[in-house]
């Protein structure tokens, strides 16, 4: 690589932000043509998804036919979320076909890995594909790893269904929210809550007030928390009772939020004031006050 090459690379996205389209089309076309030698910098393939979203159509028609040509360009979740937003909102046709593809591409060839690590049988590249499909939106391919024999893979699934936040999801996050390993639940629970525990979970959430495990159980008060108060409170004033500090606490802090709107609950946390725990009590106090 000359140094001239080098220095239009290094220089290629102040040269993007320049007001002259003529000048962004040509730091594009520099950027092309070191990525045909190998010699463009990781990144570039952001740098082209981004450049779909330009407001001129020669820089967006550079940006389209480099992505088109280019044998493997790299995309991280940067260049991937520019891509499904050309795709969605393009500014024409030919951004919108071409950021279709490459994402189609892309999914195709996360879902083609995740099935060659679940053969070879290595969690970590099972948890890579699933990441890879969470960025790329495929719900149905991340919610299909529900099953998977690896504890850490099913929570990468919870925590992937949580940030995709998409109803088709909620079956899967429903079958992992009963999941034998209750690392898995917390991670379930965690997802629900931050869902704000739409209604096909309420019923798991509900019921994992009353598991074995009181981490289990102190992540459902969390979770509740998020809940409509119709669904929530009545589970919530049971937790008040429960054997384990920690959830009794917090349940105290997950009834709050109800205690000037609701009766049941100030009689719920009036009488917590006789809890044998200072720290439960002083947090009934708080909530009352």
């Amino acid at each position: 690589m000359t140094h001239t090459t080098r220095l239009r690379l290094d220089q290629a996205e102040e040269l993007l932000r320049d007001p002259d389209p003529a000048t962004r089309a040509e730091a594009l076309a520099a950027l092309t043509r070191a990525a045909r030698t190998g010699e463009a910098p990781r990144g570039t393939g952001d740098t082209f998804a981004w450049a779909l979203a330009d407001e001129h159509e020669d820089v967006r028609r550079v940006a389209a036919d480099a992505l088109r040509d280019l044998p493997e360009l790299y995309f991280g979740d940067d260049g991937v979320d520019a891509l499904l937003l050309a795709a969605a909102d393009g500014r024409d046709t030919t951004v919108r076909e071409t950021a279709a593809d490459l994402v189609g591409i892309l999914a195709k060839g996360a879902g083609e890995l995740y099935a060659q690590g679940f053969e070879d049988d290595e969690p970590h590249v099972r948890i890579q594909a699933v990441l890879g499909l969470v960025a790329l939106r495929e719900v149905a391919r991340v919610a299909e790893a529900a099953d998977d024999p690896s504890r850490e893979v099913r929570v990468a699934v919870a925590e992937g269904l949580a940030r995709l936040a998409r109803p088709s999801g909620l079956p899967a996050l429903e079958h992992l929210l009963a999941d034998h390993d209750p690392v898995v639940r917390i991670a379930a629970l965690d997802a629900a809550a931050d869902l704000g525990v739409p209604e096909p979970l309420e019923g798991r959430v509900v019921t994992a007030i009353a598991h074995a495990n009181w981490q289990v159980r102190r992540h459902a008060v969390r979770a509740l928390a998020e809940a409509r108060p119709e669904v929530a409170v009545q589970p919530l004033v049971k937790a008040l009772r429960d054997r384990t500090v920690d959830v009794r606490r917090a349940a105290v802090q997950a009834l709050e939020q109800w205690a000037t709107d609701l009766p049941e609950v100030v009689t719920a946390l009036t009488e917590t004031l006789a809890d044998p725990d200072p720290g439960v009590r002083t947090q009934a106090r708080w909530s009352l006050a």
